[in-house]
């Protein structure tokens, strides 16, 4: 489960058995959540208002997906945020959804998961072992829920974006077609972005759910 670092020998043995060890530091970096939350950026404002600035996309982007020692992980949720915002606009007014909303929460949609991410490589650091990739999947999805929630208080976010950050995965529970919309937008760009993980005919798919003609979808594709 666990990959050491290189590092040079020990001149003593570790009291704690490693596990334990492991898991107070990782539960410590994970409740450090003033270090991996970070400050509202200016340019949240234009996207909170729908206004198709994509310079401030890419800056708030850039705030979220960065994570030194993590660098790999944090560029596919980047390039994943930017292009289900863009898809989500794309998608918004052929089912009429909010487009302000669905931009907002389009590319935010993984930012708990950015923020889990970052707390894991701090706590990584202090540690000098590093979580093999199921672990670290599986420990970042536990967890960002409760960045998410932060991001929310943090930021602000009014309250049609953070129900959408909150049920996105889930919207079939939920009232909310922008979380419907987010969900979809998040499938076509991860279909444009990694197309090997995903069978034929998801436009197809896609169209029949939202009630939309796969050639307009496939035009956004």
């Amino acid at each position: 489960m666990f990959n050491r670092l290189a590092r040079p020998p020990a001149a003593a043995a570790i009291a704690a058995p490693l596990p334990l060890v492991l898991r107070d530091s990782l539960l410590t970096g994970f409740a450090a959540e003033a270090l991996v939350v970070p400050p509202k950026p200016a340019a949240l404002g234009m996207l909170l208002r729908g206004e198709a600035n994509d310079a401030a996309a890419q800056q708030i982007a850039a705030t979220l997906f960065v994570v030194v020692g993590r660098d790999h992980e944090a560029a596919l949720l980047h390039d994943c945020a930017l292009a289900t915002r863009r898809k989500a606009r794309a998608l918004a007014p052929l089912v009429g959804a909010p487009l302000d909303t669905v931009d907002a929460a389009g590319l935010l949609h993984r930012a708990g998961e950015a923020c889990a991410l970052r707390a894991l490589a701090h706590a990584e650091a202090g540690t000098q072992v590093r979580l093999d990739a199921p672990s670290r999947a599986e420990l970042c999805a536990q967890h960002q829920g409760q960045f998410t929630e932060q991001l929310i208080r943090d930021w602000e976010l009014p309250p049609p974006v953070a129900e959408v950050l909150r049920t996105w995965r889930q919207f079939r529970a939920t009232v909310s077609l922008a979380a419907a919309v987010v969900y979809y937008a998040h499938l076509l760009a991860s279909h444009e972005l990694h197309p090997e993980f995903f069978a034929p005919g998801l436009l197809r798919s896609v169209g029949a759910e939202l009630g939309i003609d796969p050639i307009h979808l496939a035009a956004i594709a």
